[in-house]
């Protein structure tokens, strides 16, 4: 019983910070076993409940997350034209942003130092192509 309340505050702590739906329906599954599991006698169907209940949930609410994720506008429409401050200098043309909530890099044209703005022009890969604001 407390083994499965430590796998649920583990699995609510992994899908706290991976920025996913990674473990939500394992913490789910967990959450009930840790409330039944008093009533059952043998480990091994307590697991096979916990595998059958994460396969539920798993498939409960995967259209309820793809409809969520459907709503969400493209990251692009979201950050276009949008102002970063430079938070590090990694390299002389590569900078550190924080934006959207998430570390980015970034590059740009002109140099810029730590504490100066910029905007957002576009997306490469994985880095922002800034444009230094005046």
């Amino acid at each position: 019983m407390i083994w499965w309340f430590l796998l649920t505050l583990v699995f609510i702590g992994v899908e706290l910070v991976v920025p996913a739906l990674v473990s939500i329906w394992f913490a789910f599954a967990a959450a009930i076993l840790t409330l039944i599991s008093g009533m059952i006698k043998s480990p091994i169907n307590e697991f096979y409940i916990f595998v059958g209940l994460s396969g539920f949930f798993l498939i409960l609410t995967r259209p309820i997350a793809k409809k969520l994720l459907e709503k969400r506008k493209p990251i692009e429409s979201r950050i276009f034209g949008q102002d970063v401050k430079i938070s590090k200098k990694i390299e002389i043309d590569l900078y550190e942003v924080k934006l959207d909530g998430k570390y980015w890099r970034a590059t740009c044209d002109e140099i810029l130092e730590v504490g100066d703005t910029g905007v957002v022009e576009r997306v490469e890969g994985n880095k922002l192509i800034l444009k230094k604001k005046i």
